[in-house]
């Protein structure tokens, strides 16, 4: 629930305040091969491949990263194929309803991660 602030036209009185930031549906391009926040589902943009997502926990993304690349990366970062599902190149403006915690593809793709809003994390009707 949004904090109370002072009515404006009454100093006896409270009203909600503005919305929090979470109460808006927000959409992010998460870098590939990186870990991030498990979107509630997935939009293709622009693929020149085929694209694969990371399906696990991220705590089992972070010790695959860590066993896998911790010669060359931090344990956030994890680049081997056989980790991802291919999910085969879908056109552009496919919805996939996924929940990943990363994605492989090739340079230049674009992936979108969409978060729902609402104080609860489920939308809004």
């Amino acid at each position: 629930m949004s904090d109370y602030i002072q009515d404006p036209n009454n100093s006896k009185k409270q009203i909600p305040g503005p919305p929090p930031n979470n109460y808006f549906d927000r959409a992010g391009v998460p870098t590939q091969h990186s870990m991030s926040k498990s979107p509630h589902y997935v939009i293709i943009g622009s693929l020149t491949g085929n694209v694969g997502f990371f399906l696990g926990s991220s705590a089992s993304f972070a010790l695959n990263a860590t066993d896998a690349e911790s010669a060359h990366h931090s344990s956030l970062v994890l680049t081997g194929s056989s980790y991802y599902t291919n999910f085969g190149a879908p056109s552009a403006g496919t919805t996939l309803n996924i929940n990943p915690v990363a994605w492989s593809g090739s340079s230049g793709d674009v992936v979108t991660f969409v978060y729902k809003g609402g104080l609860d994390g489920h939308g809004r009707p």
